[in-house]
């Protein structure tokens, strides 16, 4: 029995002697572990003091917590912000940012590693939802130090900062960030909302004057963007889910330099909003892709609208000006050679495609016309760009126009284009042998079709054209005959209207083959003391002939025209001038066509009687 009972004592001797012993490891295991993190988070602020960025930067947290098998770390409420002074002078440093964030995780970490040496040696970073504040100014916003940059003036002192000359990182992560950036000398100011980028393959190196960058993988995403600008042309500016994409970038960055290489990206917008400095004028679109591999971009219901009236608008300017305004559905540029854009500052594109184009002119003609408004032809236009461009084709369908003017008299004139195809080719400044080539194809008013091939010369302030007016009742057009004249069209048909041309810097010449039958006209004389307009000059006390030929037996009147051009306008004034004069022309000839079609009718007349 005592034997029994000794022993009993014995083992709860050492029961207690078991748990004192646990108590001991808890406790020194808890000591150990608070020791631990303690010398870890002692080992980050040096990790990171080691580096010039500290100069700089002052990186602070509140705790730290580890796990130690797997080698992660948890670092919570960290913030990096701007030291209040510098540790040594950076002149070239021109801007700052503030990052605050609650948590930040570093994943397979070598503790080993950041013990013993204060080297953070680790795959993977991931932070969480940060704040970051970022302060820009000058012209090239530096932020961070050199290494060894002459530009420096540092104090000689026992140790020096040890720069990272390498650093390797599997995978960067920062999540649903939110950033506040302000350019005080430009006037601007910016919100951003989820803000996620993940970086694979990280390699950063750091030699004198530069840093060396590369990743394998890059996807940046906005969810939100709004921005002010208080300076420039654009007052405010907003998009949504914008995402970059980027494979195999490797850049280099100096004080003045930023040198890049990549593999492939692509880039995506919605949603873009644009409100001019003025607000005048609202653009808008609602998505964005573009595609390097692919080389194309494409872009989807674009509009360009005023958001005042025309009243408000002309009152900027002293002289006649056009406004332009419209929408488009989608927008296409294929075979883009971005590495030419990219490297070489030039712009080569196979195809550029429009879609459901619509489009707005207003002038108001009550204003006097800029007598020093010397409009060039597109040819020179396109050779005027600096910038080496070639697009091989332009090409607009289902175009919708409108050109309204207010007259003389404060009256309104309207002219609608409708189910037009527009058509560019060579569109250069390379090469002048081949001219730019434009065709057009469309209706007036929705009743009359027309076509039109224009070449306009790079070499010389010229271009030649020819087109068709497809047969049309002649009173279709008697909504845009009255809205310039007081005349109107009773009956009548244009079987054919053909015209062709030469025009050069301040005249134009061609021929016209106007053929129509059953013409009248409607003079409204009452009205001729206030019109001024030569569309239809040619009718005004006049009998015209009804048709074109007179009979079967006679030959149709084609005619040469000539018209001078009026240097303050366009190729287009230029067009229409030559068509009306070639109407005119054939109706009431001149004496050289009236000499020219006479000589035709002799001719006819010996042919028959032959």
């Amino acid at each position: 029995m005592k034997t029994s009972k000794h022993a009993v004592k014995k083992k709860h001797s050492l029961r207690i002697i078991a748990l004192f012993v646990l108590v001991i490891l808890v406790a020194a295991g808890v000591l150990l572990y608070k020791n631990l993190n303690g010398l870890l988070s002692d080992a980050l602020l040096k990790s990171f003091d080691a580096t010039p960025v500290a100069d700089v930067y002052e990186l602070k947290f509140e705790n730290l917590r580890l796990n130690f098998w797997k080698g992660n770390i948890r670092v919570f409420n960290v913030s990096l912000v701007p030291r209040e002074k510098p540790l040594n002078d950076y002149p070239y440093i021109n801007s700052s940012f503030r990052l605050t964030t609650h948590e930040i995780e570093l994943e397979s970490v070598e503790i080993r590693t950041l013990l013993k040496l204060n080297k953070l040696v680790l795959k993977k970073i991931l932070i969480v939802r940060p704040e970051i504040l970022v302060t820009l100014a000058g012209e090239k916003h530096i932020m961070l130090p050199f290494r060894d940059s002459t530009s420096v003036v540092s104090a000689e002192k026992n140790g020096s900062k040890k720069s990272i000359a390498a650093f390797l990182l599997s995978e960067f992560e920062l999540v649903d960030a939110s950033f506040h950036v302000t350019n005080a000398g430009q006037q601007r100011e910016y919100n951003i909302r989820n803000f996620n980028i993940s970086v694979s393959d990280l390699a950063v190196g750091h030699q004198p004057g530069q840093y060396l960058t590369s990743f394998q993988k890059v996807k940046l995403a906005i969810g939100t963007f709004d921005g002010d600008v208080r300076r420039g042309a654009i007052s405010h500016l907003a998009f949504k889910d914008f995402n970059i994409g980027v494979d195999s970038l490797a850049f280099q960055l100096s004080l003045d330099t930023l040198t890049y290489q990549f593999h492939d990206f692509n880039i995506n917008l919605d949603d873009l909003d644009i409100q001019t400095d003025d607000s005048l004028f609202h653009i808008a679109m609602k998505s964005f892709d573009l595609s390097y591999q692919s080389k194309n971009i494409r872009v989807k219901q674009i509009s360009f609208k005023p958001k005042v009236s025309h009243e408000v608008l002309q009152k900027k300017f002293r002289f006649q000006h056009t406004e332009f305004s419209g929408s488009v559905g989608t927008l296409e540029l294929r075979q883009v050679n971005f590495d030419s854009i990219l490297y070489g500052q030039k712009l080569f594109i196979d195809e550029i495609a429009l879609d459901s184009v619509s489009a707005s002119i207003f002038k108001d003609k009550t204003k006097p016309i800029d007598s020093a408004r010397r409009p060039v032809y597109p040819g020179q236009t396109v050779s005027a760009i600096r910038m080496p461009i070639r697009i091989k084709r332009v090409n607009l369908t289902n175009v919708q126009l409108e050109n309204t003017e207010r007259k003389p008299d404060s009256t309104y004139a309207k002219v609608n284009i409708s189910k037009g195809a527009l058509e560019l080719k060579n569109v250069t400044n390379l090469s002048a042998k081949e001219g730019l080539v434009m065709k057009a194809d469309a209706y007036i008013n929705g009743k009359v079709r027309f076509d039109a091939t224009l070449n306009f010369s790079y070499q010389t302030p010229g271009f030649t054209f020819q087109g068709e007016v497809k047969k049309f009742d002649l009173p279709d057009l008697n909504s845009l005959i009255q809205s310039y004249t007081p005349a109107k069209i009773n009956t009548g048909t244009a079987d054919a209207i053909v015209f062709s041309g030469v025009a050069r810097q301040s005249a134009a010449d061609g021929r016209m083959k106007f053929l129509y039958h059953n013409l009248e006209v409607d003079l409204e004389l009452e009205k001729q003391a206030r019109w001024k307009s030569s569309v239809v000059a040619f009718a005004a006390n006049t009998a015209l002939n009804s048709s074109n030929p007179v009979s079967p037996d006679l030959p149709p009147r084609i005619v040469a025209f000539h018209i001078e051009r009026d240097l303050t306008k366009g190729f287009i004034n230029v067009l229409i001038k030559s068509v009306l004069n070639g109407l005119k022309e054939t109706m009431i000839m001149s004496k050289e066509n009236r000499r020219a079609y006479q000589e035709t009718k002799k001719k006819a007349k010996q042919r028959n009687k032959e």
